[in-house]
């Protein structure tokens, strides 16, 4: 029995189209309303895969004929039927060119059906036989991965993460499209946070959101120069309210069907367009810091989702971001905190980085440590390709490759083991002692080189001590000769009384009218000649006192 899936928005026409493919012998499947929904469906069930696909002409959010063409081209074998109210020559030339197989006329008629259906069958069964099944590997995924991160408040980070999750994506995956839609529609930062001019934004797509095209969308998807593609928000925050489901939906549907991975930052604020996002996203994640209103926040926001039926079991995640060592909440108290699953990649507390990366506009400021674990954030989110143990096994660290060069520099000592199998085990003791007779030598001249540059350091700043102290010595005996001499006593007999012993024979005491000059010779640790000594001058007025 021929299988069949369908696509129709109206309950009461995709009841009729399953009932007539009955009548028809066809089993089917599944009945999709969106087609973001189909296009994940077809390529989820890959174990099933269906003979038809019947397109109703009420389909959403994508236009119908952009769907018959990008279902077409990328799965060959699947006949694809359109069902049409009234239709016209165009239509059959339109059905013709984006790839359907024929179009039925509404109301259904059971000969229209049959027939239709029929050749249909026949055409997908020869296509399927001609064509080669290909590997699970190299199956051709229908339509992109939408993933949305949300705050639990503000401040949580998730423009942050969003974009440069987007960056490190695009960097590791160059050949797939991956795009950063900022959906924080009252303040959007993306522009900023990557200092882009703000030429288009999201509110550029209204007028034509219901006859939306590809075209449309490429004149204003900015491409930066890192390989992301980037939607971003409106300039004036009072506009994003103009951006309704219809258009979230519309545009949302568009992107993921031209894209690899699309993420989605909604912020903390829900309103009609994020809601959307949230709802149509195959993976939600929640950003939340390691506080108590953050952690509280992220129950507040999945509830809401629940209650308003946005996201009612759809996978949720909690992110913990902003985490460090002193914080009084650590991840672990924290993932029991929030009654959704964590990650168990967390984003550290990188405050000067990131800050010097918003301030400068250049998010490759934001540090290693900081890409790092963004990079491990999308290896678990599986955006990103996990590094294989070839990869790793192919950078050998530095003892490992001194311990091949030694291998490699004596070739033949497994010859010589088999032949002489009764010498090997002496000569590796002889090695093992030799090398470490070796090692023990290298050791001592290591330490003796330390012992005398720690001598040497020692010696220079006992000199340096020598010489303040003696600056002192000297300034002291001159305003002790000063004082002396005020009084008419012997200036150069208070100085040198004033002066400890081991500094006399270095002093030299000189009278003037008005003032006593002293010249006090640095004690050397090692001896030099007369013309190399340190002298320290000093001087002090005299103020004579009557009598």
């Amino acid at each position: 029995m021929a299988r069949a899936v369908i696509l129709s928005t109206d309950e009461q026409r995709g009841w009729d189209i399953r009932q007539a493919l009955g009548a028809s012998d066809v089993d089917t499947l599944q009945v999709y309303t969106t087609s973001h929904a189909l296009l994940h469906g077809l390529s989820a069930n890959t174990d099933i895969s269906p003979d038809i696909l019947v397109v109703d002409e009420n389909c959403a959010p994508m236009p119908m004929w952009d769907l018959v063409r990008e279902v077409a081209s990328r799965t060959p074998a699947l006949a694809i039927l359109v069902v049409l109210a009234d239709p016209a020559p165009e239509d059959f030339a339109a059905a013709l060119d984006n790839g359907a197989r024929g179009v039925v006329r509404y109301p259904l008629s059971y000969e229209e059906v049959s027939s239709r259906v029929e050749n249909a069958v026949a055409w997908s069964a020869s296509v399927k036989q001609a064509v080669q099944k290909r590997s699970e590997n190299e199956t051709a995924v229908l339509g992109g991965r939408l993933v949305a991160i949300a705050s639990s408040k503000g401040g949580a980070g998730s423009s942050s993460v969003a974009l440069h999750l987007g960056l490190e994506t695009a960097r590791s995956r160059p050949g797939d499209r991956v795009v950063v839609v900022d959906l924080d529609l009252q303040k959007p930062d993306l522009s900023i946070l990557l200092d882009i001019p703000r030429y288009r934004d999201i509110t550029d797509l209204l007028p034509v959101v219901e006859e939306l095209t590809p075209r449309h969308l490429q004149d204003v998807v900015h491409e930066h120069a890192s390989g992301l593609s980037l939607l971003l928000g409106p300039q004036h925050g009072e506009r994003g309210e103009l951006v309704t489901e219809f258009a979230a939906r519309q545009i949302l549907g568009m992107l993921v069907s031209r894209s690899d991975v699309v993420i989605v930052d909604v912020g903390s604020v829900m309103g009609e367009a994020n809601s959307v996002a949230v709802e149509m996203a195959d993976e939600v994640i929640v950003c939340a810091t390691p506080d108590v209103l953050s952690l509280r926040g992220v129950q507040r926001i999945t509830e809401l989702w629940s209650r308003l039926s946005i996201r009612d079991g759809g996978p949720v995640k909690a992110l913990l971001n902003k985490v460090d060592k002193k914080s009084d909440l650590q991840p672990e108290t924290a993932r029991r905190i929030v009654t959704v699953p964590t990650l168990s990649t967390s984003i550290p507390h990188e405050f000067a980085s990131l800050e010097l990366a918003v301030n400068r506009r250049d998010p490759e400021l934001a540090g290693a440590a900081w890409s790092s674990r963004i990079e491990d954030l999308g290896i678990e989110m599986s955006l990103i390709p996990s590094h294989s143990l070839d990869d790793r096994s192919s950078r050998p660290r530095f003892r490992s490759a001194s311990r091949s060069t030694r291998t490699e520099t004596a070739p033949d000592a497994s010859d010589v083991a088999a032949a002489a199998p009764a010498q090997p085990d002496s000569r590796a003791a002889t090695t093992g002692r030799s090398r470490f007779r070796s090692d023990r030598g290298a050791v001592s001249i290591e330490a003796v080189g330390i012992t005398a540059l720690f001598a040497l350091f020692t010696a220079i700043a006992f000199q340096v001590l020598l010489v303040g102290v003696t600056a002192i010595f000297a300034s002291n005996a001159a305003n002790e000769g000063a004082r002396a001499a005020a009084v008419g006593a012997s200036a150069s007999h208070a100085a040198h009384s004033h002066t400890p012993q081991g500094w006399r024979d270095g002093l030299q005491v000189r009278e003037s009218p008005g003032r006593v000059s002293v010249e006090l010779s640095t004690p050397l640790l090692v001896p030099t000649t007369e013309g190399f000594d340190l002298t320290i001058p000093a001087s002090a007025g005299v103020v004579k006192e009557p009598y």
